[in-house]
């Protein structure tokens, strides 16, 4: 069967590749891959920033949707023609992230990902593909979907009537936008693209947006919020970021913290922070059990996530360029069959 490969030693390094159709153990299934969506994470581990180089190269990506096409020993909850798509991870059946489960997260560090016209999983980590999404679609819940649950719904806890502060337009925040409005809370979205901005007020119903650009852009926030300051921050940038995220959190502040793109390291107000009894929590996805739950949500409310392009498969390194561009708004997904 066709995969691409990544060694971490830059994106013109993803290869198209031959690996021997791969066959299932005791508890797994084996999956004809229908699409896969690409995330950030993917150009890091690309290029050697997440993990390093790959040797030997491991098969790219870490979100899948397909159909079942055999399975092995002891597997009693599906069938074949099953439509599923994958937890992030091999292993984290539910609760807290262990560390030992921590490496079972697929695409990196080693681990085989999804871009492969047929990959192997355990039967536990398969999710049912909600009835009206497309493979695409579904493609999208495993990293940016189930981030942004955990963000907005499992940690941030957002009640009807918070405010929800979402950096970027990526989509995670695309994710945070539709949940935020789903639970009738009224979000606040950073953008520098004049575009953008006004796209995400008529079509996801942002209540305001911010030039994250300007240096008083906590300020303008606040002001939005009436002085009280936001309840939520999806914070997907770090850095400089975080430090404006708190200065513009409410007492009792729910900080999701998911990405370093503005760096690993911030200043922050330490006392403001406690005395406003803040907490920041970081995401890593999610459990199993929390992507059924969010699938769930997705199948009861009908929402569909935004993908902005797909390529076929054919055209895999071109996908990864137009992530790279920042031009995109929702996911970037490629079809493998």
């Amino acid at each position: 069967m066709r995969c691409y490969t990544v060694n971490g030693q830059g994106l013109d390094q993803l290869t198209l590749a031959e690996r021997p159709e791969p066959k299932p153990g005791p508890r797994e299934v084996v999956v004809d891959v229908h699409a896969v969506s690409l995330n950030y994470r993917d150009l890091m581990v690309a290029d050697g920033r997440y993990g390093g180089p790959q040797d030997p190269a491991i098969i790219a990506t870490s979100d899948m949707a397909g159909v079942v096409a055999e399975v092995g020993p002891e597997v009693s909850e599906l069938q074949v023609g099953d439509r599923v798509l994958n937890a992030p991870f091999r292993h984290w059946p539910a609760g807290t992230l262990r560390r030992d489960w921590s490496k079972t997260f697929v695409g990196g560090q080693g681990l085989d990902g999804m871009l492969a016209e047929q990959v192997v999983y355990p039967a536990e980590a398969l999710v049912a593909v909600p009835e009206h999404l497309s493979f695409s679609e579904a493609a999208t819940l495993p990293v940016a979907g189930l981030t942004a649950w955990a963000s907005v719904v499992t940690h941030g806890q957002t009640r009807p009537g918070e405010w929800v502060l979402i950096h970027g337009t990526g989509g995670v925040a695309i994710f945070a936008m539709q949940l935020s409005q789903l639970l009738g809370a009224r979000s606040i979205v950073t953008t520098s693209s004049p575009d953008k901005a006004e796209r995400v007020g008529r079509e996801f119903g942002v209540a305001a947006t911010v030039d994250y650009r300007e240096p008083d852009w906590p300020r303008q926030v606040r002001e939005i919020t009436g002085g009280a300051g936001v309840d939520v921050v999806v914070e997907v940038a770090g850095g400089d970021s975080l430090s404006g995220s708190l200065a513009a959190a409410a007492y009792g502040a729910r900080i999701a913290l998911i990405g370093v793109l503005a760096g690993s390291e911030a200043q922050i107000d330490v006392f403001s922070a406690l005395m406003r009894q803040i907490t920041v929590r970081g995401i890593y996805m999610e459990s199993t059990e929390e992507l059924r739950r969010f699938a769930a949500a997705v199948c009861a409310s009908g929402l569909r996530p935004v993908v902005d392009r797909v390529f076929p498969f054919d055209a895999a390194r071109e996908a990864y360029e137009h992530l790279a561009s920042g031009g995109h708004l929702g996911k970037v997904c490629i079809q493998v069959r």
